[in-house]
């Protein structure tokens, strides 16, 4: 038997994860999960470079706009996965750019609320077509039911991340 032929290791010992006996399908799913995450970053900082901006700057004014209203620091912080102090660089860089205004928070003087400036709102209007012509052709394979089930599975997944990354960073030692 040749080395292609030794059987690996399962990466999962879920049933519903295999397909008999076998992890193939699920590696192949991890495979094309993560090629679409690349191709999807890609797309992402073409985007953003159309726009003028770095792809953290994008990311951040994508998602203002999608949270509305005043969002404070710390509340785009923990939407966005990253530390306080990321935000406050790249939130300076937008408030150079006049993209971004920080103001105050009139009943807590300690919290900042970021808020969009009238030219970030025209820099989001004036790339919308682009954006709607690549989900367009990006997502042109899925169905209404299809987005709801994507949607659902991909919420799931993200809440399970943190458990998993806590557990390859402590190598597979348990309660390290």
């Amino acid at each position: 038997m040749g080395e292609k032929d030794q059987p690996r290791p399962l990466t999962t010992s879920r049933p519903a994860l295999l397909s008999e006996g076998s992890d193939y399908v699920f590696r192949e799913m991890i495979r094309e999960l993560v090629d679409f995450a690349g191709r999807l970053q890609e797309i992402r900082e073409a985007i953003a470079r159309a726009m003028g901006l770095t792809p953290p700057q994008y990311n951040i004014l994508m998602t203002l706009s999608q949270m509305g209203g005043d969002v404070t620091v710390t509340d785009l912080a923990d939407r966005l996965r990253v530390s306080v102090p990321f935000i406050v660089t790249e939130t300076r860089r937008l408030d150079t750019l006049g993209l971004l205004e920080k103001r105050g928070d009139p009943v807590d003087r300690r919290r900042v609320n970021l808020v969009l400036t009238q030219q970030a709102l025209t820099a989001l209007n004036d790339i919308a077509p682009l954006q709607v012509r690549v989900n367009d052709i990006l997502f042109q394979t899925l169905g209404g039911r299809d987005l709801k089930s994507i949607s659902r599975v991909t919420h799931g997944l993200l809440g399970s991340c943190d458990d998993a990354l806590n557990e390859a960073l402590a190598g597979g030692q348990p309660g390290r």
